[in-house]
């Protein structure tokens, strides 16, 4: 089934003609930061960032920050900006993921880079809404509805939290794969 894969490959190649590129156009084709997914994750961070910084500006007069304790907003701001520099890394780990002396090392470097960026991405994640929630409950009396709304809001953001994890877990796998394709390879 490879060769019938391969020589499908060849021929669609050879047949696909076209004009010659040049060095410069070949290198703008092929860096990772033209690539439209790359772009979509760009302007998601470009906003989440905006987003997050206003929050970080106005919560103090808004969400009555002046009445909190010290702890309470401390930890919302270490954990809105804890929460920014992963995706800031998260992004740099994307746009640059040729790390090595061929691609089979390339990816093998990329998958570790990846495994280490989903524990901390997923600890992170729990870390912020920690935070989130320590600000928001730390001057409440709680009732028996205000309780529960915590539970409920907290089942949501471990349920979050998994989902994440779910992805992250798939990406991997799929990197694994890539990896071990390489082995049959050779």
């Amino acid at each position: 089934m490879k060769i019938m894969e391969l020589s499908n490959l060849k021929s669609g190649w050879q047949n696909a003609g076209g004009e010659l590129k040049s060095e410069g156009d070949l290198q703008r084709m092929t860096k990772m930061i033209n690539h439209p997914s790359i772009k979509k994750i760009r302007t998601k961070l470009v906003i989440e960032t905006i987003m997050l910084v206003f929050f970080l500006f106005i919560y103090y007069d808004w969400f009555d920050g002046d009445k909190k304790p010290f702890y309470a907003n401390l930890s919302l701001a270490i954990g809105l900006l804890l929460y920014l520099f992963n995706d800031v890394i998260g992004y740099i780990a994307l746009i640059r993921p040729i790390r090595g002396a061929n691609l089979k090392l390339s990816i093998q470097n990329y998958l570790m880079r990846v495994k280490q960026l989903s524990i901390t991405s997923i600890i992170i994640t729990f870390l912020y809404s920690l935070a989130i929630i320590i600000f928001f409950t730390s001057v409440i009396t709680f009732t028996k509805e205000k309780g529960l709304l915590l539970v409920f809001s907290s089942v949501i953001v471990c349920q979050l939290i998994l989902l994440s994890f779910r992805i992250w877990k798939k990406w991997i796998k799929n990197l694994k794969q890539q990896v071990k394709d390489f082995d049959l390879d050779e």
